[in-house]
């Protein structure tokens, strides 16, 4: 399939994904159309590229395919602040609400690269510290779900990723948000593609490796923190997302290959969405558990692949 084929057929996709998500699973009048779906559908859209931003970033810049935002942790950490959020009333409909997210994602991630970087192997070492904090959020999550009964719903849906408690408040924030990173990323563009080709060769040039890779892990966490904020935890997909897109498009630039990813990943979650209220309705399948499914096997497969070709991780 020719280059402009592929992406005649997302954008083809896109739009018919699109017409499904508003008008399923039944017709509906304009205020519920206006007040609860189409704020969802932004939700997805801007979660799906937000998540999948992350994770080709992320693996561009430690030249490690099983690097993803959910897998060193700054979910997690999202996780952490939204529980403390519901428990002290913080209202999910301010910037406050986003930022505290936002901080605490930072944190995470903060913490599992210094921790990483402590043991002089930031690349591997970076997934298992990663490891360590969503084992102690998913605890936290247990906990709060045994012993704070009327938030357990809430904690359980955003546990494996909800597009119920999606608000234009927080939309219009996550915009904004979403936009200010957009134009970090291009500033630091030429340092990620110089530093994911030949880091050695960066050096020579006189980019501060250490510093754009702090700085990519940084905006990697305020997208996921974005993501988190609207939709809950939705693992995998920064991680399964840019592998299809680099297989697919291995002939673009990066820039457009980081548009693509953005939109491929908006596919994979109105798909996951719309499955699940043809086969689920009424009851609303998290989108996690399916993106868990799949991004698992995936996993696997890139270890075993990895395995295979003598590499180490």
């Amino acid at each position: 399939m020719s280059k402009n084929l592929k992406v005649i057929f997302i954008f083809f996709a896109f739009f018919v994904l699109s017409y499904y998500e508003l008008n399923l699973p039944y017709q509906c009048d304009r205020e519920i159309f206006y007040e609860l779906r189409f704020p969802r559908y932004i939700g997805i859209l801007i979660s799906g590229f937000s998540l999948s931003s992350a994770g080709i970033l992320l693996q561009y810049i430690t030249k490690n395919p099983l690097a993803d935002p959910f897998i060193i942790g700054t979910s997690g950490g999202v996780m952490i602040s939204i529980i403390l959020s519901r428990l002290f009333s913080v209202s999910s409909y301010s910037i406050i609400y986003l930022l505290m997210n936002s901080v605490f994602g930072l944190l995470s991630t903060l913490f599992a690269f210094k921790v990483s970087s402590a043991s002089g192997r930031v690349i591997s070492n970076i997934l298992l510290s990663g490891f360590a904090i969503n084992s102690i959020v998913f605890s936290l999550i247990v906990f709060f779900i045994i012993f704070s009964k009327e938030h357990s719903l809430y904690f359980l849906h955003i546990s494996f990723g909800s597009f119920s408690y999606t608000n234009y408040s927080i939309i219009i924030h996550s915009v904004i948000f979403v936009l200010i990173l957009l134009m970090i990323v291009n500033y630091i563009l030429k340092y990620i593609i110089t530093i994911s080709f030949d880091e050695e060769k960066a050096i020579v040039l006189g980019v501060d490796v250490k510093r754009i890779r702090l700085v990519v892990f940084i905006v990697s966490s305020f997208f996921t923190s974005i993501s988190v904020t609207l939709s809950g935890m939705i693992g995998f997909v920064g991680l399964m997302i840019p592998h299809i897109t680099r297989r697919l498009f291995y002939n673009y630039g990066f820039q457009a290959t980081f548009f693509l990813n953005g939109f491929l990943s908006i596919l994979f979650l109105l798909f996951s969405d719309i499955i699940s209220k043809v086969f689920f309705y009424p009851v609303e399948f998290p989108p996690g558990i399916f993106s868990a499914v799949v991004g698992s096997f995936f996993f696997i497969y890139l270890v075993l692949k990895r395995k295979r070709k003598n590499e180490s991780y």
